[in-house]
């Protein structure tokens, strides 16, 4: 039975290292990303023979033949473009698989596996902690991000250090580190592109945007009505910023020329922000659990209305899949919403969460929008996974180990990884076995 087990650990690390690759020369990696998608040589579809007849004015050597076809074709390429027909990157063996396919369920019907996470039970894996080598980022590690683009993760908290780290699961190398005086991190997100870092303190007047290609972070002062960002936003575009010192205002800040576009009134103290999935909308909510509707185009409010059940305001947050909000209060209730019912005056959520019984400090949505994970940083092991969209909490996580208290959750772009901090200066990794891509 142990060399049964072990040989299952042993094919699960071996998988893990093939679908999620180590962030190596991670700089390297991430210019590649910014550029243009090259398209592999392909060979011409037909040959025209009168090409071959054609001869240039002078006399030309082989050499220079080849040389001046390559003129003529990139001229045309430059004037005409490249047809879509001849740009589709195609894989050439797509029709021999196809063909393969069919001939393995010829003659009999073949049982086709589950595509949809299942409801109750979620298989996944314990790796080790993220920042195992470093250790360093404070004992409260108030921010943990993945990079949309790479396997690398972002850590950051009470003590001011920033950490990167290279997410290979059984050995997460750390890939830069630099440490911010007198910060205490609270807010930390990617730009869409991966390029660079927005990380804020609730405490500093000022926020550091970090380069990652050139890794060098620069400190960028707020508008001065600002006076410290105890809410500190970066669109889903990456276009806005949106900060609040915890009053009624909002500060909508361009975060290409850092300047200050607008400022939204609430009624209420805001405690907590979320754009939309598209950027084009900002939710506010207020202190007393009212939430207005922002159109970011005209800013004007488009509605206003009460969180159902709300006594005091915590935390809202939106999915990428645009459909959902989510919203927790001070009670440990979550209250999800479909989009698409907030433009009544009294939007009725279609679930109430009640399995937590302390503030709710967290929320977060996976990737797919089938997972909704919702901590409290006041109460030990207070943390829930709920499937979507049947809302049936995994039984399985969090399991007998003690997690403390849960700071943050993140997830990777494609779900593959779970992570999660606590108040130990610990960030832990979570392989998602459902999921097969970073």
């Amino acid at each position: 039975m142990k060399r049964k087990n072990s040989d299952i650990e042993e094919q699960e690390s071996r998988l893990s290292s093939l679908l999620f690759n180590k962030a190596k020369k991670f700089t390297e990696q991430l210019s590649t990303q910014t550029d243009s998608f090259k398209y592999e040589e392909r060979k011409p579809a037909w040959i025209d023979e009168d090409d071959e007849q054609f001869v240039a004015t002078d006399k030309l050597t082989s050499k220079k033949q080849n040389s001046y076809t390559n003129k003529l074709k990139q001229k045309y390429e430059i004037l005409m473009g490249t047809p879509t027909w001849a740009s589709l990157n195609k894989k050439e063996k797509q029709e021999e698989e196809d063909d393969n396919e069919l001939l393995r369920t010829v003659g009999h019907l073949q049982k086709q596996k589950l595509t949809s996470l299942r409801k109750d039970f979620l298989e996944f894996k314990k790796f080790p902690k993220i920042n195992a080598e470093t250790g360093n980022e404070g004992p409260i590690i108030s921010c943990l991000e993945f990079h949309p683009k790479l396997s690398v993760a972002l850590v950051a908290g009470q003590s001011g250090v920033v950490s990167l780290f290279g997410i290979g699961g059984d050995v997460n190398n750390k890939l830069h580190s630099f440490k911010l005086k007198k910060w205490n991190v609270t807010a930390a997100q990617f730009t869409p592109d991966g390029s660079e870092a927005f990380i804020a303190s609730k405490i500093n007047h000022s926020y550091c945007v970090y380069d990652l290609v050139k890794a060098e972070p620069k400190l960028t002062q707020l508008p001065k009505i600002v006076k410290r960002p105890k809410i500190f936003k970066l669109s889903s575009d990456g276009k806005f910023i949106a900060a609040s010192d915890g009053l009624d205002e909002v500060y909508i800040i361009c975060a290409k020329s850092k300047e200050l576009l607008r400022s939204l009134k609430h009624n209420t103290k805001v405690e907590s922000a979320a754009f939309s999935a598209k950027s084009d909308k900002l939710f506010c909510y207020g202190i007393q659990g009212e939430i207005t509707v922002w159109d970011m185009s005209t800013y004007k409010v488009l509605n206003k209305f009460y969180d159902q059940g709300c006594v005091t305001a915590s935390e809202i947050t939106t999915s990428s899949c645009g459909r959902l909000l989510a919203t927790g209060s001070g009670e440990g209730i979550v209250n999800v919403y479909e989009m698409a019912t907030l433009n009544a005056s009294d939007p009725i959520p279609i679930k109430t969460i009640s399995n937590l019984i302390t503030k709710i400090t967290n929320i977060r949505f996976n990737a797919t929008s089938e997972i909704l994970a919702l901590s409290s940083g006041y109460y030990p092991n207070a943390i829930k996974l709920v499937h979507l969209p049947s809302y049936h909490v995994f039984y399985n996580f969090p399991q007998q180990e003690n997690l403390y208290q849960v700071e943050t959750v993140s997830f990777s772009p494609n779900s593959g990884y779970m992570a999660l901090s606590n108040n130990k200066g610990c960030a832990y990794l979570y392989r998602l076995k459902h999921y097969k891509n970073y």
